[in-house]
C-alpha cells in the first residue's frame, strides 16, 4: 500500500468498548463506568436491533474496508481476562486490539500498532500529513478527549477528528461541552454527520448504519445568510437537536447574529434557547458582562453554555429558565400595541423589567461618585458634532424632499449650542452602578407567563445610573414608534418640549390641555406612559432632585439615533422617526445650555463672598439709572 500526503491513511481508534462501559447487562449498568442505557441504545442499538447501531456498523465497515483505513481498539482491562462487550467481542476479528490498564494510554503500543498497520512511524517528522486519526467510543470527556489530545500533541498529527454520532458519555453536559468547546479549541475536528465522517475516513459515502446528520437549520433564507463559519457554530450549538428554527431577535447592525432557536428532536419539540454569534473580542466582552451580573440577576439572565469558536467568530447558547412558551422581545410587545389592552400588557412587562433592574442590580451596586456627564457619555469629542451635522443635514434634506414644513430646527444654531454644551468638562456628585450599557427593548425577552430575561451584556460596566434608563426612553420614543407620520411633527415638538421640562411627566389624565391630543392618540399615550414609568424608576434611586445627567444621556442617545437611517441601510428608523429624534436633540440642547450646570461660576471665591442668584434673562430688569 502506498501512503502519501495526498492520500493519507486513516487510523480509526476506538476506546471504551469494554463491558463495564457499554454492556446492557444489569450487572454492568449499575457500575460507575457505564455510559447508561440511553447512550448504549443510541450507539449500539436496542432490542432486536442491538448490534445494528451506528458504532458497531461503522467499525465493521472500517475493519473490512479495502481502502486506506485501519482499525485499532484500546481495551481497558479492569480485571484479568476481561474483554470487549457484546457485540464488539464477536465482530472485531482482524482489528488490532491493545490492552491497557484503566486510565492509561498505551503510548509505545499505540506507536507500534500504527507503524505495523500503516508502515509509517507516527513520531517520524517526515510522516506529517501521511496519517489521520478518527477517534470513537466512550467516554467523551475522558478517554476520547485524552486520546484525541495525545494524537494531536504527542504524535503531532494535524488531522485528528471525533465523530459526534460515534461517541457517548453518561454526562450529557460534559459530552456536549467537549464536542462544542474543548476539542475544537484544541484543534481537533468534530464531525457532525455520518457523511462527513465517511468522507474524513475515506470510506464510501453510502456505507450502512447512517444516522441523522447535523442539525437542520430553518428557514432556508436564514441558513443562506449565515456564512460558513457562523453556520458551523450554530450546528455545534444545536447538535443535540435534529432541526432548529431560527428567529432573529435584533437587527444585527453591529455585525452580531442573535436568534431565538426553537428545536426539535425528530418530531418532539424541545425547550428554546437564544443563540448569539459575534466577533471574538465582542463576544469575550459579552461573556465577561454576564459573569458580572449573574450573581445579582440570577435566573433573569440566561444560563450560558460553553462558547464555540470557528474562525474569527464565537457563538454561545443561552438557555432561559422556566420558559412558558411564545417568547418575544419587549420591542416586539411594544410594536404590537394596537389597543389599550395591548398597552396595559406591555406596561405590565415594563414594570416587572424596571422593578427587577432597580431592586436586583442598580440599588444593589449603587455608589456615590464624581460624574462628568459630557465626557463620560462621549459627547465631548469634536467628531460627535461632525456626525450630528452630517446626519441632521441628511434628515433635513429628506424632509425638504417630502415637502414638510419647517419643524423648528435651525441646524446652524443647533450645532453652535451643541458645541457649547458638550465642551463643558465640569463634573458633579452623582450616582453610579453596574449598568447594562445597551438596554434597548430588544435585549429584554419575555414569555407567555411574563417572565423576564436580560441578554447582550457586551457593554456592561460601572456607569452613571441614568444611562440605561435614558436608553430605554430614547428607543421608546424614536426607534420603536414606527407608526409616526410626517404630519405628526407639530404634536411631536409640543410633546418633546413638555418632556424636557418635566422631571417626571404627569399621568395621562393630568396632562396639560395643550397636550390634550395625548389622551385620544394611542401612540402618544404609549410614549407618555413608558417615559413616565422609566423616569419614576430612575429617580427613585437618586439622592437629589438634579436630573442634568439624565438629560445629557438622552442627548447622547438621541444624536446616535440620527444615524439609524433605514434609507441609508444603517438602521430601522423612517424619516418620521429620524425627524422626531432631531426635534428631541434640538429641545435637549437648548434646555441644557440654560441649565444651572452651565451657568454656575466655577472659580474659587473668597470666604464670606455673597451668594450669587442666577436668574433667566427674561426676569432681569432692564433699568438704566
Amino acid at each position: 500500500m502506498t501512503i502519501s500526503r495526498e492520500r493519507p491513511f486513516t487510523v480509526v481508534v476506538a476506546a471504551g468498548l469494554d463491558s463495564s462501559t457499554v454492556s446492557p447487562e444489569a450487572r454492568f449498568l449499575g457500575g460507575r463506568g457505564s455510559v447508561g442505557e440511553r447512550e448504549i441504545e443510541r450507539l449500539i442499538g436496542r432490542g432486536r436491533g442491538f448490534g445494528a447501531g451506528p458504532l458497531p456498523r461503522f467499525l465493521d465497515h472500517a475493519r473490512t474496508s479495502t481502502s486506506s483505513v485501519g482499525l485499532l481498539v484500546i481495551n481497558e482491562v479492569q480485571e484479568e481476562g476481561e474483554g470487549l462487550a457484546p457485540p464488539f467481542d464477536q465482530r472485531l476479528e482482524g482489528a488490532r486490539i491493545l490492552d491497557t490498564s484503566p486510565g492509561r494510554i498505551p503510548a509505545e503500543g499505540l506507536q507500534a500498532a500504527v507503524r505495523d498497520l500503516t508502515g509509517v512511524d507516527p513520531l517520524d517528522p517526515d510522516a506529517r500529513g501521511m496519517l489521520r486519526f478518527l477517534v470513537v467510543g466512550c467516554h467523551t470527556e475522558e478517554r476520547i478527549l485524552a486520546l484525541s489530545v495525545f494524537l494531536r500533541r504527542v504524535f503531532r498529527c494535524d488531522d485528528v477528528a471525533v465523530a459526534a454520532h460515534l461517541v457517548g458519555s453518561v454526562t450529557k453536559e460534559a459530552h456536549l461541552a467537549v464536542l462544542r468547546h474543548t476539542l475544537p479549541g484544541l484543534g481537533v475536528q468534530v464531525l457532525l454527520d455520518m457523511d462527513e465522517t465517511a468522507a474524513f475516513a475515506g470510506l464510501p459515502l453510502d456505507f450502512p448504519g447512517q444516522v441523522p446528520g447535523a442539525c437542520a437549520i430553518e428557514p432556508a433564507e436564514v441558513e443562506e445568510e449565515l456564512g460558513s463559519d457562523p453556520k458551523r457554530i450554530v450546528e455545534l450549538l444545536c447538535m443535540h437537536w435534529t432541526r432548529t428554527h431560527l428567529r432573529p431577535l435584533a437587527g444585527g447592525f453591529s455585525g452580531s447574529l442573535l436568534f431565538l432557536a426553537e428545536g426539535w428532536k425528530d418530531n418532539a419539540r424541545t425547550e428554546p434557547m437564544v443563540l448569539k454569534v459575534d466577533a471574538f473580542d465582542q463576544m469575550r466582552r459579552e461573556l465577561a458582562g454576564y459573569y458580572q451580573v449573574k450573581d445579582f440577576l440570577g435566573k433573569h439572565v440566561p444560563a450560558l453554555g460553553y462558547p464555540v469558536t470557528k474562525g474569527e467568530w464565537i457563538g454561545v447558547g443561552m438557555e432561559l429558565a422556566a420558559m412558558e412558551g411564545a417568547p418575544q422581545t419587549e420591542q416586539d410587545t411594544y410594536e404590537d400595541i394596537h389597543n389599550d389592552g395591548d398597552l396595559q400588557h406591555f406596561l405590565l412587562r415594563l414594570d416587572k423589567t424596571l422593578d427587577l433592574l432597580v431592586k436586583r442590580l442598580y440599588s444593589n451596586t449603587i455608589e456615590r461618585d464624581h460624574v462628568v456627564p459630557y465626557r463620560d457619555f462621549g459627547l465631548h469629542v469634536e467628531q460627535q458634532a461632525n456626525w450630528l451635522e452630517e446626519n441632521a443635514g441628511v434628515i433635513l434634506g429628506y424632509l425638504e424632499e417630502e415637502e414638510v414644513e419647517d419643524i423648528g430646527v435651525n441646524l446652524k444654531q443647533l450645532l453652535r449650542i451643541f458645541r457649547v454644551v458638550t465642551a463643558n468638562q465640569a463634573g458633579l456628585e452623582g450616582d453610579t452602578c453596574l449598568a447594562h450599557g445597551d438596554l434597548n427593548f430588544a435585549n429584554v425577552i419575555c414569555d407567555e407567563g411574563d417572565n423576564v430575561w436580560f441578554i447582550d451584556w457586551t457593554h456592561c460596566g460601572r456607569a452613571a445610573i441614568e444611562l440605561d434608563f435614558a436608553k430605554m426612553e430614547n428607543d421608546a420614543k424614536f426607534v420603536m414608534m414606527k407608526s409616526l407620520g410626517l404630519e405628526d411633527f407639530p404634536r411631536l415638538r409640543a410633546f418633546e418640549e413638555y418632556l424636557v421640562n418635566q422631571r417626571v411627566p404627569a399621568a395621562v389624565e393630568a396632562i396639560p390641555e395643550t397636550l390634550s391630543f395625548v389622551r385620544w392618540d394611542l401612540r402618544f399615550r404609549m410614549m407618555l406612559e413608558t417615559v413616565r414609568r422609566i423616569r419614576k424608576a430612575c429617580f427613585s434611586l437618586k439622592q437629589d432632585e438634579d436630573w442634568v445627567v439624565y438629560r445629557v444621556a438622552l442627548l447622547r442617545y438621541a444624536t446616535h439615533t440620527l444615524s439609524f437611517d433605514a434609507r441609508r441601510g444603517r438602521g430601522e428608523c423612517s424619516v418620521a422617526q429620524l425627524g422626531h429624534a432631531l426635534i428631541g436633540c434640538d429641545q435637549l440642547a437648548f434646555d441644557l445650555v440654560s441649565d444651572l450646570f452651565h451657568l454656575r461660576i466655577r472659580t474659587e471665591t473668597a470666604a464670606g463672598y455673597p451668594t450669587r442668584q442666577v436668574i433667566t434673562i427674561d426676569e432681569a430688569p432692564w433699568v438704566l439709572d
